[in-house]
């Protein structure tokens, strides 16, 4: 099963649903599905949404659906008799004549009917990725109108989703976990708003520890490379002047440097006689390689 699957499970087996709510959940459940005079139905591949759909019509409404299962993965419920279809609008206070199809907010009578009216709309058209690839919530509405009036309402509730038209449908989305998480929480999917949470703390902390990984890769690359810089500026003394050439404290520090070429600067500072600061070890590193290009700058004049 999906992820956006597994929500919808969850949702369909909540119980003891206040008579206000669940009339609002049913009427979000029939109205973003398809709700006109000639399409009265739901075709999903949600076993667990066409069996609530079923329900609804059947106890809530009073309709049994004809049904038809014989598609691979599609699932689809419907309602057929003109005069079902009139009484089923009359349930809901439309008039099966619309010519533009808009929510109805009778049926939305109390504040705490809210969640479950968006609670329906989800399970009839909406959309969740797995968070573990993407985040992103969805409603697929097929008017302009009902589409407008379902953002009006979410907006309400201080989230801020974006519209977008895809191959004539009007899509309403999210695409921040924080967004995602308040909603499906507030529509009675505690448990995957809770797995977003963690699957987004557990990609945080992949994400500093890769970025601390990234930094000692990229500062050690950096310190072995200005060792090879040292080792070969060193070689090069030793090879054409010699180290005599250098200072006592340079000297001492360039055969040290040879017989330890890994060492950190820290080690370095240590093993002098006369211990030196670490930046001190640096300055006198970056003497013994200036010495260095200048006898190759020499013996190429």
């Amino acid at each position: 099963m999906s992820f956006s699957s597994d929500i919808k499970k969850e949702l369909c087996s909540l119980e003891n649903i206040q008579p206000c709510c669940y009339h609002a959940q049913v009427y979000g459940l029939v109205l973003f599905a398809h709700f006109n005079k000639f399409n009265l139905s739901i075709t999903t591949e949600n076993k667990d949404v066409f069996d609530l759909y079923l329900k609804s019509l059947t106890e809530y409404v009073g309709f049994k659906p004809v049904t038809d299962t014989s598609r691979i993965k599609k699932l689809t419920a419907e309602i057929t008799d003109a005069s079902k279809k009139e009484k089923c609008f009359d349930k809901f206070g439309h008039s099966i004549n619309e010519t533009s199809l808009r929510i109805n907010y009778a049926n939305i009578q109390n504040e705490c009917c809210v969640a479950s009216f968006l609670r329906g709309v989800f399970l009839s058209c909406g959309f969740v990725s797995d968070p573990n690839r993407n985040y992103h919530l969805e409603f697929v509405v097929p008017y302009k109108r009902l589409c407008n009036d379902l953002m009006k309402i979410i907006n309400e509730l201080n989230l801020e989703p974006k519209y977008v038209m895809r191959k004539g449908n009007h899509i309403v989305y999210f695409k921040d976990s924080e967004s995602i998480e308040d909603f499906l929480a507030y529509i009675g999917a505690q448990n995957a708003s809770l797995y977003i949470m963690s699957v987004k703390i557990e990609k945080d902390i992949k994400n500093k520890v890769n970025r601390k990984l990234n930094f000692e890769y990229h500062n050690m690359d950096k310190t072995l490379s200005a060792s090879r810089r040292q080792v070969e500026a060193i070689k090069y003394i030793k090879s054409t002047a010699g180290l005599a050439i250098l200072p006592d404290s340079l000297r001492e520090l360039a055969v040290l440097r040879l017989d330890n070429p890994d060492a950190p600067l820290s080690e370095l500072a240590l093993m002098l006689e006369n211990p030196v600061s670490k930046s001190g070890i640096k300055h006198r590193l970056d003497k013994i390689v200036e010495t260095a290009d200048k006898l190759k700058e020499n013996g190429e004049n």
